[in-house]
């Protein structure tokens, strides 16, 4: 029976939010003459429509319609690849590539996304630390704004991919944030918490995952939490 494992992109497998941010701040400039800086609004846990939104609210006070938020993802989109490769603090979080590298190995165990960044940014993060290869499905932020609903996502298209229902017990969703471990929670599955992000230990200890781990170095305590 297969294992999917799930994982979180921004404070669990990479470090790119400044190149966000960036070209965050850089899109409403462009299409609406905004200085301010967006260090207000909160990250951690959302998806990029919603960051969208909080900034038009916050900054300009008003709602963004579906098109204007169409043409604020478009600009984004445009915009991240040049960050990405300016970004001088991009980094993969510890142990990533060589906990990839050894899932990959491992029969029956399917490497997915759940994550709240637009599926063509999430691809352009993870092609920025040379781990694109690795994951073949995923919900995204297009796909939802709610953090279930991108898990529920995901596991609807690998069951789909691979003919086949897996089961809750073998899901596990690998995030840094509580809002990883409520969906997980919501959803009946596995959560595997890592404290690589904003999110403190404690914090993350009291939503009660599954298994709370400093990083993704510790492979054998990663296989050891996931039954492999």
């Amino acid at each position: 029976m297969k294992t999917l494992l799930l994982f979180d992109i921004d404070g669990t497998l990479l470090g790119a939010e400044d190149a966000s941010r960036k070209a965050i701040k850089k899109t409403f400039q462009e299409l609406y003459g905004i200085e301010r800086s967006i260090d207000e609004i909160s990250f951690t846990g959302r998806t990029d429509p919603g960051i969208f939104r909080d900034v038009a609210n916050t900054l300009l006070g008003k709602t963004l319609s579906d098109q204007e938020l169409a043409r604020v993802s478009e600009r984004y989109l445009a915009l991240l690849p040049d960050e990405l490769r300016r970004l001088t603090s991009f980094r993969l979080m510890p142990g990533v590539k060589r906990l990839l590298s050894l899932l990959a190995d491992i029969k029956d165990v399917i490497l997915g996304l759940e994550t709240g960044n637009l599926e063509t940014a999430a691809y352009m993060k993870l092609e920025r630390g040379g781990i694109e290869g690795h994951f073949t499905l995923g919900g995204f932020g297009s796909d939802s704004n709610d953090r279930a609903g991108i898990v529920r996502t995901a596991i609807e298209r690998a069951r789909q991919l691979n003919h086949e229902t897996i089961p809750e017990e073998n899901i596990f969703l690998i995030g840094d944030s509580t809002y990883d471990i409520a969906a997980g929670r919501e959803l009946g599955i596995n959560t595997l918490a890592v404290c690589t992000g904003h999110t403190t230990p404690d914090i993350l200890l009291a939503e009660s995952p599954s298994c709370l781990l400093p990083d993704l170095s510790d492979t054998g305590y990663f296989l050891l939490c996931i039954g492999a």
